[in-house]
């Protein structure tokens, strides 16, 4: 799943998985579409076929993409298992931390009390 997550955070990877949910294409069709050389396409089709959301076919001398619908499938069934998983937090309660109890657990841990001080912002 992890490999799907990195495959899906480039937006010239969407793009060319938009484009092949349409129509199966060769790596010269893409390469034209998405206005990116050659290497880079080939880079972008290799991580999409290695996470399993792309398939290839050789015909001839020519290599023809399509989107693998049984990889997509098999995707949300992961996703499926792994947000029911998050949401059993509303079936009970969270367990509290053991830092709410011994405040000092950071230092018994080895850390500087810092860490536990210090709450991470959300600027991008």
């Amino acid at each position: 799943m992890i490999s799907i997550f990195k495959a899906l955070g480039d937006s010239h990877r969407l793009n060319i998985l938009k484009m092949l949910a349409r129509q199966e294409m060769g790596a010269c069709e893409v390469i034209t579409a998405i206005g990116l050389s050659q290497p880079a396409i080939a880079h972008h089709l290799k991580i999409l076929k290695q996470a399993g959301l792309i398939n290839s076919e050789k015909e001839g001398k020519i290599v023809f993409y399509t989107l693998n619908k049984d990889g997509i499938k098999e995707f949300y069934k992961q996703m499926d298992c792994f947000l029911e998983e998050l949401s059993c937090f509303s079936c009970s309660q969270t367990k509290s931390s053991p830092l709410r109890q011994n405040p000092n657990l950071c230092t018994e841990m080895g850390f500087d009390p810092e860490v536990c001080e210090k709450e991470i912002s959300e600027t991008k």
